[in-house]
């Protein structure tokens, strides 16, 4: 099944180009899964994006990964105003965590590829991610 809309864009650093990176407008779920699945060991990211034209339904779901160690970034907005939901796990203490070049608050990070899946899934097929491990 393919979306209207919905932009797919990757970069998957062990892969060499062009399977390594690229997009393709309204897309199917499977170039999602193979996509998500070719980055599942790993280090980059896969991206889905919406837009039907008005900007206040732009959506956005992002993975990010380096050494099987994740986070999820989910944008969205509400009544109009932009907001964005982060994987976060309040049951791990506060520390950093070094990722793709950058220090990360260690909480939202995850080891777990299957929430990545559900949540690509979940907006593929709704266009919204409802998830207790993405805060707020």
């Amino acid at each position: 099944m393919s979306r209207n809309g919905i932009f797919v864009s990757w970069f998957i650093r062990g892969i060499p180009r062009p399977e390594g990176g690229g997009g393709k407008s309204n897309c199917s779920w499977d170039l999602v899964l193979a996509k998500l699945r070719d980055l599942q060991h790993e280090d980059g990211s896969v991206t889905l994006e919406y837009d039907d034209g008005r900007k206040e339904y732009d959506k956005s779901l992002s993975v990010h990964a380096q050494n099987d160690h994740y986070f999820i970034v989910f944008n969205d907005t509400e009544k109009g105003e932009p907001f964005r939901r982060i994987s976060f796990d309040e049951n791990i203490p506060w520390s950093e965590y070094e990722m793709q070049g950058a220090d990360w608050d260690a909480r939202i990070i995850f080891t777990d590829y299957e929430l990545v899946y559900d949540v690509f899934k979940q907006f593929f097929d709704t266009l919204n991610v409802v998830s207790p491990r993405l805060y707020p």
